[in-house]
Formats: structure tokens, C-alpha cells, sequence
């Protein structure tokens, strides 16, 4: 009988180890879902661009580039586009439309915005470096916009151009370094790209054209910034 007893005591101890090890699992489970964040990003761009088919492609960015444009691809909606200049209101971007289309060129003003997007688990505690991140882009972006002007409108020298992409390199550069956690693997790649592009165009003669290639590569990034996390 003490034989029994003592098996039951056994075996309902084991069953009460085993469902408190089964609700403190469930519980970390639960806690880890708990752990959410939703990211907003405020940034809007108006890419001014030229349409065309997959076999054109190459000598429509090689055209842009050489009039003057950025002359970065994009694919939209299974659609290629051309980016000639990207700018922050649609005014603007209206404006130097109808500009070009006084030139006999025809040219399309599409908005791009980042889309909200969700992070959960670990990744969510993350959220204000990726908005640090986003900001810290734009910025760079518009550097490089004010910097293409200054250079089309002889404002500025070559020299201090190339000291504006310098700081822009320098910042991405810091981008990279606080990017230590692995959820940033995909956007680090993008930063890295920019930054090569950065340090080419700065070991030559600085052409308008090269800073709003940089400045629309860097726009485009934050505007799909939530295929990267």
C-alpha cells in the first residue's frame, strides 16, 4: 500500500512539473508575442520618371543620364520606370514636368511612400533605431538634392560639394555601425551600396546628375523600407 502511495505521489508530482514547465513555456510564447511595434514613417517623394519596356531599358537610363537626369531604374507593379529626379512636394515635381514636356519630352510624376510596417518579438524593440535610420537617409537625401542644385546652378564649388558627400558617406557610415543586430542584414546591404556610390562619385569631377542618382537611390530605399525588416 506505502508501495502505491508512494507511486501516486510519483506521478501526480510528475504531472505537476510536467504542466508547470509546459505554462512557463506557454507564458515566454506569449510574452515574446506580446512584443510588437507598428512603424509609421512620415517621408513622401515624388519621382519624376520615364516609362519604359524591359528591352529599351538600357538605352533609356543611358539617355537620362546623359541629358542631365539621375537615370536610376526602378520596377514598379511589373512595370520599368526611369527616375530622372526625385523631389519632396508635388508642385515641384509637376512643375519640371511640364517643363520637359515643353522640351517634347514626356515624363510621369509618381508619388512614393513607405508603407506602415510590423515588427514582433525581438525585432519590435528595435523600432526607434529603424526610424532613426529612415530620418537619417532622408537627410542624407536631401543633402544631395540641395547639393545637385547648387552644382547646376554654379552655388557651390567642387570642393564643397564633395565635402557634402563626404558628410553623407561619414553618416551612412555610422548607419552601419549601430546596425549591429542581425534583423538590419538586408537594409545594412542597402546602406553599403549607397555608400560605394558615394565614395565613386567623390573620387572624380562631381556632376548634378551623380548626387540625384545617389539622392534617388537613397529615397527609394526609405520608400520600401519594409521589404528590409
Amino acid at each position: 500500500m506505502n508501495f502505491l502511495h508512494g507511486s501516486r505521489k510519483t506521478f501526480f508530482a510528475a504531472i505537476a512539473i510536467f504542466t508547470a514547465i509546459v505554462c512557463v513555456f506557454v507564458g515566454i510564447m506569449w510574452w515574446c508575442g506580446r512584443s510588437y511595434a507598428r512603424v509609421s514613417l512620415s517621408q513622401a517623394y515624388w519621382f519624376l520618371v520615364r516609362e519604359c519596356e524591359e528591352a529599351t531599358s538600357a538605352a533609356v537610363v543611358a539617355n537620362t543620364y546623359l541629358s542631365g537626369g539621375a537615370g536610376y531604374l526602378i520596377e514598379a507593379n511589373g512595370e520599368q520606370s526611369v527616375v530622372l529626379a526625385c523631389y519632396y512636394s508635388e508642385v515641384s515635381a509637376e512643375a519640371v514636368k511640364r517643363t520637359m514636356e515643353s522640351k517634347g519630352v514626356e515624363t510621369h510624376v509618381v508619388k512614393y511612400a513607405p508603407d506602415d510596417f510590423e515588427l514582433s518579438g525581438k525585432t519590435a524593440a528595435l523600432e526607434n533605431l529603424i526610424v532613426s535610420n529612415a530620418d537619417t537617409a532622408d537627410t542624407c537625401a536631401k543633402i544631395l538634392y540641395d547639393t545637385a542644385n547648387g552644382l547646376e546652378r554654379t552655388q557651390i564649388s567642387q570642393e564643397e560639394a564633395r565635402a557634402a558627400v563626404r558628410g553623407v558617406i561619414n553618416s551612412l557610415s555610422g548607419l552601419l555601425e549601430g546596425n549591429t543586430d542581425g534583423a538590419f542584414a538586408l537594409w545594412n546591404t542597402v546602406l553599403t551600396g549607397a555608400q560605394r556610390r558615394g565614395k565613386e562619385i567623390a573620387s572624380g569631377i562631381l556632376f548634378a546628375k551623380d548626387l540625384r542618382y545617389l539622392q534617388v537611390q537613397l529615397c527609394y530605399a526609405v520608400a520600401n523600407m519594409g521589404e528590409y525588416f
